[in-house]
């Protein structure tokens, strides 16, 4: 079921709502588990049968932390529980999303005629794995502790972050679905969330699905392209991924709060970032912070450890060493964002999307370690400080634009294409009408526009406290004519938005995340 389609609005989300309401008149145990049961159902709107897979998915992981919790006081028992909970998870999604895929490309490098088909990817697979498995090490390192067998169903399936995020984390929801506090519709909330759900609705139907309609025809040609058409591809499709993810996030964080449960913030203007570190701290920001916490963080500390172990440095202070800041960042994080590049799908092209940030990452820190505190301060004026902002987040957006080129892109080869055809200047030899090029120009700069220079949902909101990020409620640069307000004219106003996105979705599409 798709948070854009009729039947979600007029069907499962009002039956949620009052469900929810009738079930707080008896108990908080009964809210858990009518929420945890309307997420199943949500689920099961797709394809009945992976509800079976996502079920057993739980209640492996539950049956692993009550052993793991069982087994603290032994390490070692301990530590094999969550070693093979963590092979079976990861031996799950690997069959699904990467064994046959992987079995192809075999096949085709040796030069068979042999074709697997490709199994049918379940939504959210890596999203209820990646969340299971880090309450896992988190239950093995005493961080955190096991809990009834409805709260972690619910903590797991919650309808708004199932199939494509955030992330959740134990420390961020446990006590939320804990309080013992009186459950039912909070008006203030209701109205934020649903407000919130409107403008996410808006970015999907209005620009991620229109600008689709030119990204798709382009990366999904047969006939050679001219360069103006492939850059209109690459940025139609930049801005299509960045309108869709931000357009379901504020949808799955509106979701939540109408339910008078907070999410952590997974989207905070990224396209506005100055560089590459600043952009992964914007762009999926729970997925960024999961494999800092889970990947990055103890390769480093594995890689310190043998560092000391061998006599060597692993001081801040020698990070400006060449050879410390290979073995202490550019290793560790290289390695991190190929994994991440696997992780956002099967195919060589993928991978090089990871790697490409990685070494982007890995310059950017060492600009900053190695190059830039060298660079002796002189005073600037703020012109020259903006002018310098302005470069800095324009670099740092055509870094994006080249890397998402491959993230889209059918194969590596489409891709090299694409990027050849970019920058080196032509016309295409078949005359090819995919999209009118005065429309899709007129799009791609609204959607700059909107980008760069509008505030983002949570600015809009940010009197109401709209996630649990309380550095994001920065309103001093919002006009108050854009901080939302429960009043008449931000109703009309949301009214007449809500009617013409209506209007507009009578043929909703997936996500883009949906596969992944």
């Amino acid at each position: 079921m798709l948070f854009n389609s009729y039947s979600f609005l007029f069907v499962f989300l009002p039956i949620a709502l009052i469900g929810y309401q009738i079930a707080g008149t008896f108990h908080r145990k009964f809210v858990i588990a009518w929420l945890g049961f309307a997420s199943l159902a949500f689920y099961a709107c797709w394809r009945p049968a992976f509800l079976i897979l996502l079920l057993s998915s739980i209640a492996m992981n539950y049956i692993a932390g009550a052993l793991i919790s069982r087994n603290i006081s032994n390490p070692i028992s301990s530590r094999f529980w969550l070693i093979l909970a963590i092979v079976l998870n990861l031996s799950l999604l690997c069959y699904f999303k990467y064994l046959f895929p992987s079995l192809n490309f075999i096949s085709s490098a040796v030069g068979s005629s042999r074709h697997w088909e490709n199994v049918i990817l379940p939504l959210g697979i890596s999203f209820f794995t990646f969340t299971q498995i880090a309450f896992l090490v988190d239950l093995h390192q005493g961080i955190a502790k096991q809990q009834d067998i409805s709260s972690y169903l619910l903590f797991v399936t919650f309808f708004p972050h199932l199939i494509a995020g955030p992330i959740l984390h134990h420390k961020n929801m446990m006590p939320q679905f804990q309080q013992e506090r009186r459950y039912k519709l909070d008006l203030s909330d209701l109205a934020v969330g649903f407000s919130w759900f409107i403008m996410g609705l808006a970015k999907k139907v209005l620009f991620a699905d229109q600008l689709a309609k030119i990204a798709d025809p382009i990366f999904n040609a047969q006939q050679p392209l001219s360069t103006s058409q492939t850059w209109i591809g690459a940025l139609s499709y930049c801005l299509q991924l960045y309108f869709d993810f931000s357009g379901y996030s504020d949808m799955a964080l509106g979701l939540a709060r109408m339910f008078s449960i907070n999410f952590p913030l997974n989207f905070d203007s990224p396209l506005k970032a100055s560089s590459i570190l600043d952009f992964w701290q914007r762009w999926h920001m729970t997925l960024s912070q999961y494999i800092m916490s889970y990947l990055y963080t103890p390769i480093q500390l594995w890689i310190r450890a043998k560092r000391i172990k061998r006599g060597y440095s692993v001081s801040r202070k020698d990070m400006s060493s060449p050879a410390v800041f290979i073995s202490m960042v550019a290793i560790p994080m290289m390695t991190t964002m190929f994994i991440a590049g696997i992780w956002h799908g099967a195919g060589l092209q993928f991978i090089v999307f990871g790697s490409l940030h990685g070494l982007y990452m890995t310059v950017n820190h060492a600009w900053r370690i190695l190059f830039h505190k060298r660079i002796p301060e002189s005073p600037k004026s703020p012109f020259t400080n903006n002018l310098k902002n302005i470069f800095y987040t324009l670099l740092t957006f055509f870094c994006v634009v080249i890397s998402q080129v491959f993230f889209r892109a059918r194969s590596l080869s489409y891709a090299l294409y694409m990027l050849a055809s970019m920058f080196t200047p032509h016309r295409s030899v078949t005359v090819l009408t995919l999209v009118s090029p005065a429309r899709s120009l007129l799009l791609i700069l609204i959607g700059l526009i909107i980008v760069w220079f509008l505030p983002n949902t949570q600015q809009i909101l940010s009197r109401f406290q709209p996630s649990l990020q309380e550095s994001a409620w920065d309103s001093s640069k919002v006009p108050k004519q854009l901080l939302w307000a429960p009043n008449t004219v931000w109703g009309l106003s949301l009214g007449v938005l809500f009617f013409i996105v209506l209007f507009q979705m009578q043929d909703p599409s997936t996500f883009l995340y949906f596969q992944f």
